[in-house]
């Protein structure tokens, strides 16, 4: 569902919403799985990442997505079924 918000002259917001409706092809949806489950995967990883560098030690600072980005490029050279994906994103992760 796209959103989009028009402002009133009188400063208040209305919310529209337009719905969609996506009909892949058997492609188009192996396509799909497959970038779902990479990110879900750098999801998971980073999750573990995360908490393990948490028990080590409680006091470092917490990660940002822009850190966990540089992290990024090692993890797809050193996995090989990301290679198969043209792109790679992680903002929906």
């Amino acid at each position: 569902m796209f959103d989009t918000i028009l402002k009133r002259k009188e400063g208040t917001n209305v919310l529209k919403g337009i719905k969609l409706r996506l009909y892949p092809n058997r492609t188009q949806q192996n396509q799909l799985e497959q970038m779902f489950g990479n990110d879900r995967f750098i999801w998971d990883q980073m999750l573990v990442m995360m908490n393990e560098r948490y028990q080590n030690n409680k006091a470092l600072p917490f990660l940002g997505k822009f850190k966990l980005n540089y992290l990024l490029k090692p993890l797809k050279k050193r996995i090989s079924f990301f290679e198969k994906q043209r792109f790679f994103k992680l903002a929906s992760s």
